[in-house]
């Protein structure tokens, strides 16, 4: 089990953004995609519902029983995404900055923000997302697309899924902010 949850979080990494590098000064035209879409389907604030690694059919929660984050998609293409565990212990001295080495680690691993822009394509659908920055610097400057991510929209609710290994996914549910 405790073997896992390294798995699940760097799981949890890539599904909230990871793939290719790419040079950062390759940003995702906009000004096109928001002229031709129907509609965008992932536009919106959404909550974090749920966030769990599915190990061949065992959920195992990847930020606690209790995960919480929000997930921003803008109209004019721009993403930013926070997830943690807030049942997290609070660092006993109060300040960040004197955290203890287990401290750092525990808000490391519970923990995930990440920005850039994305594309969606004629239909409204997710299509791609490329990271500008990200509190995990190795995901600055990638790119990920349908290939290694699925992002479903129904009604209120957003599913995101990525395949980690053979029988072991991550997956975060969103619900629409009201």
């Amino acid at each position: 089990m405790k073997k896992l949850i390294p798995l699940a979080f760097a799981g949890l990494m890539l599904i909230s953004v990871a793939g290719n590098a790419t040079d950062s000064r390759n940003k995702i035209k906009t000004t096109t995609k928001i002229k031709h879409m129907k509609k965008n389907k992932v536009v919106g604030c959404w909550t974090l519902v749920s966030g769990y690694l599915d190990n061949h059919g065992a959920h195992i929660p990847i930020l606690g029983p209790h995960p919480d984050g929000m997930l921003v998609f803008t109209e004019n293409l721009h993403f930013i995404v926070i997830v943690h565990n807030p049942d997290i212990p609070n660092i006993a001295s109060g300040d960040r900055a004197t955290a203890t080495p287990e401290e750092y680690k525990t808000a490391v691993t519970n923990s995930l923000g990440v920005y850039g822009t994305y594309t969606v394509d004629e239909n409204g659908e997710f299509g791609e997302e490329h990271v500008s920055g990200s509190t995990f610097q190795n995901m600055n400057g990638h790119t990920r697309g349908k290939n290694e991510i699925s992002v479903k929209v129904e009604g209120n609710k957003l599913t995101e899924s990525q395949k980690i290994a053979d029988g072991v996914a991550v997956h975060l549910e969103w619900e629409l902010s009201k």
